[in-house]
């Protein structure tokens, strides 16, 4: 609709012919600078986001409005920093449409210690996705990796694919290993966070600014949903908490949401692919195939490619997939599972090879406790929480009825939790597991240091058994409602 003349002016729409209510359009901003700021470009006004970039149409005679497209040539957008495990290195993600056919320029990264001097440079790879929608967009995901780097450093940096212009210079601060770093380990842990105006980005940039975080891990459901409306729903989410993705490494986890719109997890997969480059020979990591014409190829090529890949960076375990897998920061080893293995029944071929790759990871961590002494688990679903409701529609993703009656203490995977318990807590055991961290319950809760549907403590001090923490009100559609939470 705004092909013609393009955006109006956010802050003055009668002037650019444009009839909506301007009170009505102040009130979608929650900061009056960013109304004045956006001009006549596209934007998510905080207070009513949507899909993704928007604005009213200049000219029109009337309210019209409309998304905004990508660009007609290739732009680097969606630039995210993922970290493989290893604080020495991290793979910056990305980005572009509307590439040239055929065999074109590999990726870059360039960068050094201030923004005027990025005397470091490194080649990456492109895999080609495409999203199973209407439109069927080509997405070419670059991953560069950023290496050899110093702990608790700053680092400035940029990217470009093979046809497009640099970036805007970016800027991080690097992660950091063990007992002998000396310093604190500092986490933002959240889950389900979608493209709403009570999402938690601005909380996170604070924080990053302020030092009071490291790194973030995002325990699934992402954007609601990642590939809906032809994808432009996490086009707008990834490009939104690019802001926040580029100045702290990041660990996403697998929820549910990311199966849906007839996706089945094969643009998460792709998209978080860094997380398994990272710990690949760039001679093994270049010669793998990473042109998916279809979203089966997708699976197939990405499958393949994570052959090499090695998850869990001290355990030297291989997990040969970004669905589960380990790393370490700081202090913890962090464990991320694939629970949906338990949730869809398509995906329950991964079950055991998940469990048998994580008895190792565990055995090997549970061995490294002097240089990195926490070990905690985490997946999209709890185990213990005390939620009554699946939020409604909105949460209610056709596994039952929801029936608060019925059940007291956690919902979570219906009939199928008491299977994830016998699976998970006699390794948990084992190897003295001493948290496990989840979302998809739309609320917060901390479980009394459990095992085996028994408290051990009511004191979370020197705990005998994991303290479960539900986070799962990241940003979510709705909230849970908290019922009879059993005896945790």
């Amino acid at each position: 609709k705004c092909a013609k003349n393009g955006c109006a002016e956010w802050a003055n729409l009668a002037k650019d012919g444009n009839t909506r209510s301007q009170k009505d359009v102040n009130a979608k901003w929650a900061d009056p600078t960013a109304l004045k700021n956006a001009g006549r470009t596209c934007a998510m006004p905080s207070n009513d986001p949507d899909l993704t970039y928007w604005c009213y149409c200049k000219d029109s005679g009337d309210a019209s409005w409309d998304y905004c497209a990508s660009p007609s040539s290739a732009v680097p957008e969606q630039i995210n920093l993922q970290h493989t495990g290893h604080h020495s290195i991290v793979v910056v993600s990305f980005v572009t449409f509307h590439e040239p056919q055929g065999k074109g320029n590999a990726p870059q990264v360039r960068w050094g210690s201030s923004s005027g001097s990025l005397s470091s440079s490194k080649e990456g790879i492109t895999r080609v996705y495409i999203e199973p929608g209407n439109q069927h967009r080509n997405y070419f995901m670059h991953f560069v990796k950023i290496d050899n780097l110093e702990p608790r450093t700053q680092v400035y940096y940029q990217v470009r694919s093979g046809s497009s212009d640099w970036s805007d210079v970016f800027s991080f601060r690097t992660l950091y290993y063990g007992q002998a770093d000396g310093g604190e380990t500092k986490l933002a842990i959240f889950g389900d966070m979608g493209v709403y105006e009570y999402n938690n980005m601005a909380n996170l940039e604070r924080d990053i600014e302020s030092g009071a975080i490291d790194a973030i891990i995002h325990l699934g459901d992402h954007a609601y949903n990642i590939a809906q409306a032809d994808g432009l729903r996490g086009d707008g989410y990834l490009n939104a908490f690019q802001r926040v993705l580029t100045r702290a490494p990041w660990v996403p986890v697998l929820g549910n949401h990311e199966y849906y719109e007839g996706d089945e997890f094969h643009r998460y997969l792709n998209q978080t692919w860094g997380e398994a480059y990272g710990n690949m020979n760039d001679s093994d990591s270049t010669s793998m195939p990473h042109n998916a014409a279809t979203p089966l190829n997708t699976l197939i090529t990405f499958s393949s490619a994570l052959g090499v890949g090695m998850h869990g960076a001290v355990s030297g375990q291989a997990s040969n997939t970004s669905r589960y897998y380990s790393v370490d920061i700081g202090l913890i080893h962090f464990v991320s599972l694939d629970l949906n293995t338990y949730y869809f029944d398509s995906e329950g071929i991964y079950r055991d090879p998940q469990l048998e790759w994580l008895e190792k990871d565990l055995e090997a961590a549970s061995k490294n406790r002097e240089q990195v002494p926490w070990i905690i688990l985490s997946s999209h679903y709890p185990i213990y929480c005390s939620s009554v409701t699946l939020a409604g529609a909105e949460h209610n993703d056709g596994q039952g009825d929801e029936d608060p009656g019925s059940f007291k203490g956690c919902w979570s995977y219906g009939g199928k939790i008491q299977e994830v318990r016998d699976d998970l807590e006699p390794l948990m055991e084992k190897f003295g597991v001493d948290m496990y961290f989840a979302g998809h319950e739309h609320d917060y809760e901390s479980i009394w240091p459990t095992l085996n549907n028994t408290v051990l403590s009511k004191s979370f001090v020197d705990p005998p058994a994991p303290v479960h923490i539900v986070t799962g009100a990241g940003g979510a559609p709705a909230l849970d409602r908290f019922g009879d939470p059993g005896p945790w």
